[in-house]
Protein backbone atom coordinates (compact mmCIF):
# COMPACT_ATOMS: atom_id res chain seq x y z
CA UNK A 1 0.00 0.00 0.00
CA UNK A 2 2.94 2.57 1.15
CA UNK A 3 5.56 0.88 -1.28
CA UNK A 4 5.84 4.23 -3.36
CA UNK A 5 5.85 6.50 -0.65
CA UNK A 6 8.41 4.63 1.44
CA UNK A 7 10.85 3.64 -1.94
CA UNK A 8 13.09 6.91 -0.95
CA UNK A 9 13.41 6.47 2.62
CA UNK A 10 14.29 2.12 1.65
CA UNK A 11 16.83 3.54 -0.65
CA UNK A 12 17.87 5.73 1.94
CA UNK A 13 18.32 2.58 4.09
CA UNK A 14 20.54 0.96 1.50
CA UNK A 15 22.65 3.62 0.01
CA UNK A 16 23.66 6.03 3.07
CA UNK A 17 23.26 4.14 5.79
CA UNK A 18 24.40 0.65 4.26
CA UNK A 19 21.59 -1.27 6.32
CA UNK A 20 21.60 -5.07 5.54
CA UNK A 21 18.41 -6.29 3.63
CA UNK A 22 16.59 -7.88 6.10
CA UNK A 23 16.67 -4.92 8.36
CA UNK A 24 15.93 -2.56 5.28
CA UNK A 25 12.84 -5.02 5.13
CA UNK A 26 12.03 -5.02 8.84
CA UNK A 27 11.99 -1.15 9.01
CA UNK A 28 9.77 -0.88 5.94
CA UNK A 29 7.33 -3.03 7.00
CA UNK A 30 7.16 -1.46 10.42
CA UNK A 31 6.98 1.34 8.99
CA UNK A 32 4.17 0.90 6.81
CA UNK A 33 2.40 -0.83 9.76
CA UNK A 34 2.85 2.59 11.57
CA UNK A 35 1.80 4.49 8.18
CA UNK A 36 -1.76 2.35 8.62
CA UNK A 37 -2.11 3.35 12.50
CA UNK A 38 -1.80 6.96 11.27
CA UNK A 39 -4.16 6.86 8.75
CA UNK A 40 -6.67 4.53 11.08
CA UNK A 41 -6.03 7.17 13.47
CA UNK A 42 -7.35 9.99 11.09
CA UNK A 43 -4.02 11.62 10.97
CA UNK A 44 -3.34 10.71 6.98
CA UNK A 45 -5.66 10.11 4.36
CA UNK A 46 -4.79 8.06 1.49
CA UNK A 47 -3.25 8.52 -1.07
CA UNK A 48 -0.27 9.44 0.63
CA UNK A 49 2.17 12.66 -0.85
CA UNK A 50 4.49 14.63 0.94
CA UNK A 51 1.82 16.75 1.89
CA UNK A 52 0.05 13.95 4.01
CA UNK A 53 3.14 13.40 5.78
CA UNK A 54 3.65 16.53 6.89
CA UNK A 55 0.68 15.92 9.51
CA UNK A 56 2.88 13.88 11.37
CA UNK A 57 5.06 16.51 12.73
CA UNK A 58 4.47 16.92 16.53
CA UNK A 59 1.99 13.81 16.70
CA UNK A 60 2.91 12.34 20.34
CA UNK A 61 -0.35 11.15 20.57
CA UNK A 62 0.08 8.98 17.17
CA UNK A 63 3.17 7.16 18.52
CA UNK A 64 1.42 6.42 22.24
CA UNK A 65 -1.58 4.89 20.26
CA UNK A 66 0.75 2.99 17.79
CA UNK A 67 2.65 1.81 21.00
CA UNK A 68 -0.71 0.85 22.42
CA UNK A 69 -2.10 -0.90 19.83
CA UNK A 70 1.31 -3.25 19.06
CA UNK A 71 0.82 -4.25 22.80
CA UNK A 72 -2.47 -4.87 22.12
CA UNK A 73 -1.22 -7.82 19.07
CA UNK A 74 1.06 -9.23 22.05
CA UNK A 75 4.10 -8.02 20.42
CA UNK A 76 7.45 -8.63 22.19
CA UNK A 77 9.49 -6.19 23.74
CA UNK A 78 12.27 -6.78 21.08
CA UNK A 79 9.92 -5.85 18.61
CA UNK A 80 8.21 -2.64 19.66
CA UNK A 81 12.44 -1.65 20.16
CA UNK A 82 12.91 -2.53 16.75
CA UNK A 83 9.62 -0.59 15.41
CA UNK A 84 10.69 2.35 17.85
CA UNK A 85 14.00 2.53 16.20
CA UNK A 86 12.48 2.25 12.22
CA UNK A 87 9.68 5.14 13.00
CA UNK A 88 12.71 7.06 14.74
CA UNK A 89 14.35 6.49 11.87
CA UNK A 90 12.42 7.03 9.14
CA UNK A 91 11.33 10.58 11.25
CA UNK A 92 15.19 11.71 11.09
CA UNK A 93 15.05 11.11 7.26
CA UNK A 94 11.63 12.99 7.20
CA UNK A 95 13.51 16.02 8.80
CA UNK A 96 16.79 15.59 6.68
CA UNK A 97 14.44 15.95 3.27
CA UNK A 98 12.77 19.02 4.60
CA UNK A 99 9.04 17.29 4.94
CA UNK A 100 9.13 18.05 8.53
CA UNK A 101 10.54 20.63 10.89
CA UNK A 102 10.33 18.79 14.11
CA UNK A 103 9.37 15.26 15.38
CA UNK A 104 7.48 14.36 19.03
CA UNK A 105 8.91 14.78 22.07
CA UNK A 106 9.02 11.50 22.61
CA UNK A 107 10.58 10.12 19.98
CA UNK A 108 13.34 12.42 20.89
CA UNK A 109 14.90 10.02 24.13
CA UNK A 110 17.09 7.86 21.73
CA UNK A 111 17.67 4.46 23.46
CA UNK A 112 17.94 5.38 26.95
CA UNK A 113 14.48 3.46 27.87
CA UNK A 114 15.36 0.73 26.43
CA UNK A 115 15.14 -2.17 28.74
CA UNK A 116 17.61 -4.76 28.07
CA UNK A 117 16.84 -8.30 28.99
CA UNK A 118 19.98 -11.24 29.61
CA UNK A 119 19.37 -13.88 27.21
CA UNK A 120 18.60 -17.25 27.76
CA UNK A 121 21.81 -19.32 27.75
CA UNK A 122 22.90 -23.23 27.96
CA UNK A 123 25.79 -24.67 30.60
CA UNK A 124 28.87 -25.69 28.70
CA UNK A 125 27.66 -29.62 29.76
CA UNK A 126 24.21 -28.68 27.66
CA UNK A 127 25.78 -27.37 25.10
CA UNK A 128 28.38 -30.25 24.48
CA UNK A 129 25.41 -32.94 24.90
CA UNK A 130 22.87 -30.95 21.94
CA UNK A 131 26.13 -30.73 19.88
CA UNK A 132 26.87 -34.22 20.31
CA UNK A 133 23.01 -35.00 18.96
CA UNK A 134 22.62 -35.51 15.38
CA UNK A 135 23.67 -38.83 13.63
CA UNK A 136 26.28 -38.21 12.19
CA UNK A 137 25.87 -42.08 9.99
CA UNK A 138 24.19 -39.85 7.59
CA UNK A 139 24.59 -36.63 5.54
CA UNK A 140 21.54 -34.57 6.93
CA UNK A 141 23.03 -35.79 10.15
CA UNK A 142 26.88 -34.55 9.46
CA UNK A 143 25.22 -31.02 7.95
CA UNK A 144 23.45 -30.52 10.95
CA UNK A 145 26.16 -31.46 13.40
CA UNK A 146 28.37 -28.45 11.37
CA UNK A 147 25.66 -26.07 11.69
CA UNK A 148 25.49 -26.32 15.07
CA UNK A 149 29.59 -26.35 15.29
CA UNK A 150 29.75 -23.47 13.34
CA UNK A 151 27.37 -21.82 15.20
CA UNK A 152 28.56 -22.25 18.14
CA UNK A 153 32.57 -22.60 17.81
CA UNK A 154 32.29 -18.85 15.98
CA UNK A 155 29.32 -17.48 17.06
CA UNK A 156 27.60 -16.98 13.73
CA UNK A 157 24.01 -15.36 13.08
CA UNK A 158 21.67 -17.18 11.84
CA UNK A 159 21.74 -15.42 8.49
CA UNK A 160 25.27 -15.36 8.75
CA UNK A 161 25.35 -18.75 8.42
CA UNK A 162 22.63 -19.34 5.82
CA UNK A 163 24.77 -17.00 3.53
CA UNK A 164 28.37 -18.50 3.63
CA UNK A 165 29.58 -19.20 0.42
CA UNK A 166 32.32 -21.65 -0.20
CA UNK A 167 34.86 -18.70 -1.81
CA UNK A 168 34.85 -17.23 1.89
CA UNK A 169 36.39 -19.92 3.75
CA UNK A 170 40.17 -20.27 3.11
CA UNK A 171 40.51 -23.90 4.49
CA UNK A 172 44.17 -23.84 3.91
CA UNK A 173 44.70 -20.57 6.68
CA UNK A 174 41.70 -21.60 8.46
CA UNK A 175 39.63 -18.59 8.49
CA UNK A 176 36.11 -17.75 7.50
CA UNK A 177 35.09 -14.12 6.27
CA UNK A 178 31.84 -13.78 7.11
CA UNK A 179 29.52 -10.40 6.56
CA UNK A 180 27.67 -9.33 8.66
CA UNK A 181 25.06 -6.73 9.51
CA UNK A 182 25.49 -3.43 7.71
CA UNK A 183 27.66 -5.26 5.54
CA UNK A 184 30.42 -5.71 7.38
CA UNK A 185 33.44 -7.74 7.00
CA UNK A 186 34.47 -9.52 9.95
CA UNK A 187 37.68 -13.00 9.75
CA UNK A 188 36.71 -15.60 11.78
CA UNK A 189 39.22 -18.51 13.33
CA UNK A 190 38.40 -21.87 11.88
CA UNK A 191 39.77 -24.30 13.96
CA UNK A 192 38.95 -27.09 16.52
CA UNK A 193 35.46 -29.23 16.78
CA UNK A 194 33.98 -26.67 14.06
CA UNK A 195 36.57 -27.37 11.41
CA UNK A 196 36.06 -30.68 12.06
CA UNK A 197 32.54 -31.17 11.55
CA UNK A 198 32.63 -28.90 8.38
CA UNK A 199 35.34 -31.08 7.35
CA UNK A 200 33.45 -33.90 7.36
CA UNK A 201 30.06 -32.84 5.97
CA UNK A 202 31.83 -31.04 2.99
CA UNK A 203 34.11 -34.66 2.50
CA UNK A 204 30.58 -36.06 1.40
CA UNK A 205 28.38 -33.05 0.40
CA UNK A 206 30.65 -31.73 -2.56
CA UNK A 207 31.70 -33.22 -5.82
CA UNK A 208 35.74 -34.61 -5.61
CA UNK A 209 36.95 -32.32 -7.83
CA UNK A 210 35.14 -29.36 -6.64
CA UNK A 211 36.41 -30.90 -2.65
CA UNK A 212 40.12 -31.32 -4.16
CA UNK A 213 40.13 -27.48 -5.39
CA UNK A 214 38.16 -25.98 -1.70
CA UNK A 215 40.86 -27.54 0.38
CA UNK A 216 43.55 -26.49 -1.54
CA UNK A 217 41.78 -22.86 -2.06
CA UNK A 218 41.54 -23.26 -6.13
CA UNK A 219 38.20 -22.99 -6.40
CA UNK A 220 36.94 -21.67 -10.09
CA UNK A 221 35.27 -18.33 -9.95
CA UNK A 222 31.56 -20.21 -10.50
CA UNK A 223 32.39 -22.77 -7.49
CA UNK A 224 33.26 -19.38 -4.74
CA UNK A 225 29.50 -18.80 -4.59
CA UNK A 226 27.88 -22.04 -4.00
CA UNK A 227 26.20 -22.35 -0.57
CA UNK A 228 28.17 -24.31 1.85
CA UNK A 229 25.14 -25.23 3.58
CA UNK A 230 22.17 -26.93 1.26
CA UNK A 231 18.72 -28.02 1.66
CA UNK A 232 16.60 -30.20 -0.29
CA UNK A 233 17.65 -30.63 -3.73
CA UNK A 234 20.92 -28.55 -4.09
CA UNK A 235 19.48 -25.28 -2.84
CA UNK A 236 20.85 -22.96 0.11
CA UNK A 237 19.75 -24.15 3.03
CA UNK A 238 16.43 -22.15 4.21
CA UNK A 239 16.66 -20.01 7.73
CA UNK A 240 13.33 -21.92 8.67
CA UNK A 241 15.05 -25.38 8.09
CA UNK A 242 18.06 -24.45 10.98
CA UNK A 243 15.79 -22.75 13.38
CA UNK A 244 13.77 -26.24 13.40
CA UNK A 245 16.78 -28.24 13.25
CA UNK A 246 18.36 -26.70 16.17
CA UNK A 247 15.23 -26.71 18.15
CA UNK A 248 14.96 -30.73 17.56
CA UNK A 249 17.72 -31.61 18.95
CA UNK A 250 17.34 -28.63 22.07
CA UNK A 251 14.21 -30.46 22.29
CA UNK A 252 16.08 -34.28 22.51
CA UNK A 253 18.04 -32.89 25.29
CA UNK A 254 15.99 -33.71 28.33
CA UNK A 255 13.26 -31.48 26.66
CA UNK A 256 14.83 -27.79 26.68
CA UNK A 257 12.71 -25.53 24.92
CA UNK A 258 13.29 -21.88 23.52
CA UNK A 259 16.35 -22.45 22.22
CA UNK A 260 17.26 -20.96 18.64
CA UNK A 261 20.35 -20.57 16.80
CA UNK A 262 20.61 -17.27 18.77
CA UNK A 263 21.20 -19.00 21.78
CA UNK A 264 24.02 -20.99 21.01
CA UNK A 265 25.50 -17.60 19.66
CA UNK A 266 24.54 -16.26 23.01
CA UNK A 267 26.58 -19.13 24.58
CA UNK A 268 29.56 -18.96 22.18
CA UNK A 269 30.00 -15.73 23.82
CA UNK A 270 28.98 -15.83 27.31
CA UNK A 271 31.48 -19.17 27.83
CA UNK A 272 34.29 -17.37 25.91
CA UNK A 273 34.11 -14.59 28.90
CA UNK A 274 33.82 -17.51 31.30
CA UNK A 275 36.84 -18.96 29.84
CA UNK A 276 38.84 -15.61 30.28
CA UNK A 277 38.38 -14.28 27.00
CA UNK A 278 38.45 -10.35 27.21
CA UNK A 279 35.27 -8.46 25.88
CA UNK A 280 37.35 -6.57 23.31
CA UNK A 281 37.81 -10.26 21.85
CA UNK A 282 34.35 -11.34 22.27
CA UNK A 283 33.23 -8.05 20.54
CA UNK A 284 35.22 -8.57 17.30
CA UNK A 285 34.44 -12.30 17.20
CA UNK A 286 30.61 -11.40 17.29
CA UNK A 287 30.74 -8.65 15.09
CA UNK A 288 29.30 -5.80 17.47
CA UNK A 289 30.12 -2.24 16.14
CA UNK A 290 29.57 -0.87 20.17
CA UNK A 291 31.03 -2.18 23.05
CA UNK A 292 27.59 -1.92 24.74
CA UNK A 293 25.51 -4.66 22.84
CA UNK A 294 28.57 -6.96 23.87
CA UNK A 295 28.80 -6.20 27.62
CA UNK A 296 25.35 -7.48 27.97
CA UNK A 297 26.88 -11.08 28.22
CA UNK A 298 29.16 -9.44 31.32
CA UNK A 299 25.89 -9.87 33.49
CA UNK A 300 25.59 -13.65 32.89
CA UNK A 301 29.15 -14.62 33.39
CA UNK A 302 28.93 -12.28 36.51
CA UNK A 303 25.59 -14.38 37.93
CA UNK A 304 27.77 -17.59 37.64
CA UNK A 305 30.46 -16.48 39.52
CA UNK A 306 28.42 -14.89 42.01
CA UNK A 307 26.82 -18.59 42.00
CA UNK A 308 30.26 -20.23 42.23
CA UNK A 309 31.23 -17.46 44.63
CA UNK A 310 27.93 -18.51 47.18
CA UNK A 311 28.49 -21.61 46.76
CA UNK A 312 31.73 -22.48 47.09
CA UNK A 313 33.09 -19.58 49.96
CA UNK A 314 32.56 -20.47 53.63
CA UNK A 315 31.04 -17.62 54.77
CA UNK A 316 29.02 -16.88 51.98
CA UNK A 317 27.67 -20.49 51.91
CA UNK A 318 26.61 -20.36 55.85
CA UNK A 319 24.43 -16.81 55.20
CA UNK A 320 23.20 -18.78 51.82
CA UNK A 321 22.06 -21.59 53.61
CA UNK A 322 20.22 -19.20 56.62
CA UNK A 323 18.60 -17.50 54.08
CA UNK A 324 17.33 -20.25 52.68
CA UNK A 325 15.90 -22.32 55.75
CA UNK A 326 13.81 -18.70 55.94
Amino acid sequence: MFKQILEPYLQHLEIERGMSPHTIEAYGRDVSFFLETACAFGVLKLPLDAGQLAKLEDQRGLLRGHLALLRKLDRQRSTLDRHLAAIRSYYKFLLVTHVLEKVPDNLRTGKGGRRKHLPRDLTIEMTEQMLAQPDISTLRGLRDRAILEMIYGLGLRLAELVSLDLGRIDWVSGRVRVLGKGNRERVLPLAGCARTALGDYLELSLEQDIRQRFTTGRLFDDELKLPVFEGRRGYRIAHRTVQSRVSVYAGELAGVRGVSPHTLRHCFATHLLEGGAGIRVVQELLGHQNLSTTQIYTHLSRGRIKESFLNAHPRARRKNEREKKK
